[in-house]
């Protein structure tokens, strides 16, 4: 049940791919157009969190520092990955930010939580990174190259991927502080709290958007992310107490491969080429290795 529940938060996870490309194609990707998105999203996910718990919310001074540091983490998550995305190729921010989702929480799996290294779960990291790299080596480049700031970008996004998951995963085994359900709720509202907060702030500053963000379309593209990222968060973290690190986040972010390729092929009635197909064959040998 852990591992169906594990694979099928990334089915939620691929499609919320969907909503964010649907968000941008009407709100841009300004940053008072990323901030409502956070906004948006964020409030979505708190309410989730809050509704699943009974709408009884304790405190606790280490899951509101904690929930701060991990709400930080995944602003600058979303800030760098959006940036990342109008500056370069998809398949490259794609590459840094699912490597970077693995191989961190892999390291502290079997660094700091002590978990047992096995040579099939290499060999499945391996082939997870190796699916990735396939976009990158045959599709064509063209003439623009990447710049500086891109690849900046993309580091951070490496690092965010990985300490979020490890945060997460920090703070549920440590049973120092309140249950996952309230811990995310925390987290999200932090989110809400910093991003409304910082879009209110740039609107009083920053001239006029070009185009009208509080249009309801992507208003409900941004509440549809929220959903997907609320109950994928949910199914992901229910038992991350008894998962490993080294086998939770690997396992994750390649389904996380998977199903956005598939969800984008059907979304977009597009014909998948060899090698999304090449893909998605490796990726789901190297998540098979993680099962054992």
């Amino acid at each position: 049940m852990e591992y169906f529940l594990i694979v099928l938060s990334t089915v939620l996870f691929g499609g919320q791919f969907i909503a964010l490309d649907a968000y941008q194609a009407k709100n841009g990707k300004s940053y008072k157009s990323i901030l409502l998105f956070c906004s948006l999203f964020a409030f979505t996910g708190a309410f989730i969190f809050l509704a699943l718990n009974g709408f009884i919310i304790g405190f606790s001074v280490y899951t509101l520092l904690m929930s701060l540091l991990a709400a930080g983490i995944q602003m600058l998550l979303q800030f760098a990955g959006l940036k990342a995305l109008s500056l370069g190729r998809v398949e490259i921010y794609s590459l840094f930010n699912v490597a970077g989702g693995m191989s961190v929480a892999y390291i502290f799996g079997i660094t700091y939580f002590q978990e047992a290294i096995k040579w099939w779960h290499i060999i499945g990291l391996v082939l997870i990174l190796l699916c990735l790299l396939i976009p990158v080596i045959f599709e064509k480049k063209g003439d623009k190259k990447s710049s500086w700031i891109f690849w900046i970008l993309c580091i951070g996004v490496f690092l965010a991927n990985g300490f979020f998951g490890t945060i997460n995963k920090m703070h549920i085994v440590s049973g120092n502080g309140l249950s996952i359900k309230e811990y995310m709720f925390y987290m999200y509202s932090w989110i809400f709290i910093i991003s409304t907060l910082s879009f209110f702030f740039l609107a009083m500053f920053n001239k006029k958007e070009a185009k009208e963000l509080w249009n309801y379309k992507p208003v409900l593209f941004g509440v549809l992310y929220g959903l997907l990222n609320g109950f994928g968060m949910f199914m992901q973290y229910m038992f991350a107490d008894t998962i490993p690190a080294s086998i939770l986040f690997p396992l994750s972010n390649a389904g996380c491969i998977v199903f956005s390729l598939i969800i984008g092929c059907i979304a977009y009635r597009k014909k998948p080429k060899l090698q999304d197909i090449a893909q998605i064959v490796v990726a789901l040998i190297g998540m098979s290795l993680f099962f054992f």
